[in-house]
């Protein structure tokens, strides 16, 4: 599929990044930009709250949906949105404001309990798996998006991207320590009272097995896991990524509302905007897993990128672990993006929802050359002002 037109659309340079040159090439194994897809949204032909491309009608390429709506059409409520759209009418929503991307949108709804109240998952599945995979997208967020803490309400957190290895019994949305998912690398959105964060989880595997990962696990980058967790990471976007550029340099990190760079050492508040721009600004993000060289080896590694400059990386996980009763030759072989949301900002007579929309996706099988190579330098001044489009 062509990608659409690399111009300088809300505050991103992308005519650099040459993507018609690496596309054509073996090492992409998928790529999407939505365009070329039917209208379709979640609840449009089915209700289910899995949807697979064998039984149901769902986008096409892609192995399965899962969605879970609160405020939706198909609940009751027309005025709403399910949780996946991917539609012509929702063309302001793409890159380049033309054609068509994945809309994802969440609910605020407090059931009374940790209850993450919408789901909009859209998965790609690799049979044959793959020892590496990277993956970009290009995500923007609604200028209404909630960016701040509210003081009194739990933080809002929504999953937005994952990477895993499926052993292909049971289903292919089993992520527990009893289920049929592992090893997993997730990244989500969250914003609390110290700011924006940079929210990874890392989980071990084959296939749910050693699915727990502790500091001693990692040792390079164990000492930001949250104490207690299965594996997880709330980063912040200055002192938490020190060293994690490039040869253990500081990661360059554009600060898109008081420019100039957002500076490590500090453990300072960063806010959203400062990292996704205002508006309808558009980010890059991308992410490279690498399994270990044998179970138990602390050799695995995860390399995140914004603006294709890495800002986190760790090259000693132990993805595989030795396994009585698993597979231990797990591939790579998941890649989801979107996915559920715990949010409860917002009275729930309010009915509130708020969407982020991802295009332009491209899966591959190595490392490209572009990024903190020097040959694609995305330079991000500040965003135009409101109602402004390039053409």
């Amino acid at each position: 599929m062509a990608f659409k037109n690399r111009l300088l659309i809300n505050g991103i340079l992308t005519g650099c990044m040459l993507m018609g040159a690496t596309a054509t090439q073996a090492e992409v194994i998928f790529e999407e930009n939505f365009d070329n897809q039917p209208d379709w949204t979640s609840g449009m032909f089915s209700t289910d709250t899995v949807q697979r491309a064998a039984t149901h009608k769902i986008p096409e390429g892609w192995f399965s949906i899962r969605q879970v709506p609160t405020w939706a059409p198909s609940k009751g409520h027309p005025d709403k949105h399910e949780t996946i759209e991917i539609l012509a009418s929702n063309s302001e929503k793409a890159r380049g404001r033309k054609g068509k991307s994945f809309v994802s949108w969440r609910d605020s709804y407090d059931a009374g309990w940790n209850y993450w109240a919408s789901e909009s998952i859209l998965l790609k599945y690799f049979p044959k798996g793959y020892d590496e995979l990277y993956v970009e997208f290009w995500i923007s967020f609604d200028p209404n998006w909630t960016r701040v803490a509210v003081p009194s309400k739990p933080s809002a957190t929504s999953k937005i991207f994952r990477v895993s290895s499926w052993s292909g019994d049971g289903t292919e949305y089993g992520a527990f320590s009893d289920g049929n998912i592992g090893p997993i690398a997730l990244w989500d959105h969250t914003v609390n009272r110290y700011g924006l964060r940079n929210t990874l989880a890392f989980r071990g595997g084959p296939h749910s097995d050693n699915y727990k990962l502790t500091a001693q696990d990692i040792p390079d980058v164990g000492r930001y896991l949250i104490s207690g967790s299965l594996g997880d990471f709330n980063l912040n976007f200055s002192g938490s990524l020190s060293e994690m550029g490039p040869n253990k340099e500081q990661p360059i990190i554009n600060d898109r509302v008081n420019g100039g760079l957002i500076t490590g050492g500090t453990f300072g508040v960063v806010g959203h905007d400062q990292i996704f721009g205002s508006g309808a600004s558009w980010t890059k993000m991308a992410f490279y897993v690498k399994m270990n060289s044998a179970p138990g080896v602390k050799d695995g590694v995860f390399r995140q990128w914004l603006n294709d400059k890495q800002i986190f990386v760790s090259t000693e996980i132990p993805w595989i672990r030795p396994s009585e009763t698993r597979d231990e030759n797990a591939k790579w072989n998941l890649v989801a993006i979107g996915g559920n949301d715990f949010f409860q900002t917002y009275p729930n007579e309010d009915r509130h929802e708020e969407w982020y929309s991802i295009d332009d996706l491209v899966i591959r099988n190595d490392i490209p050359d572009y990024v903190d190579s020097g040959s694609s330098t995305i330079v991000v001044p500040p965003n135009p002002p409101a109602g402004f489009e390039v053409k």
